[in-house]
């Protein structure tokens, strides 16, 4: 996943290949749904898993295995 390590906004534009108004309402809707955080580091707006985002992402990974 694109989220393994905190990436900037600047940089999730340019591994997803998305324009930066899609990427913000993206990351928009996993923050309301809280599974993604951010916090600043200087000028740029890390993004990375919540709690909540890592669980979702680990049992995923679980359920994959077990098939």
């Amino acid at each position: 996943m694109v989220l393994g390590d905190p990436k900037s906004t600047t940089q999730l534009v340019a591994l997803t290949g998305q324009g930066l108004g899609s990427v913000g309402r993206r990351f928009k809707v996993l923050l309301d749904a809280h599974l993604v955080e951010r916090r600043r580091s200087g000028r740029s707006v890390l993004y990375y898993r919540s709690a909540t985002g890592e669980a979702l992402v680990q049992s995923q990974h679980r359920d994959v295995g077990a098939s």
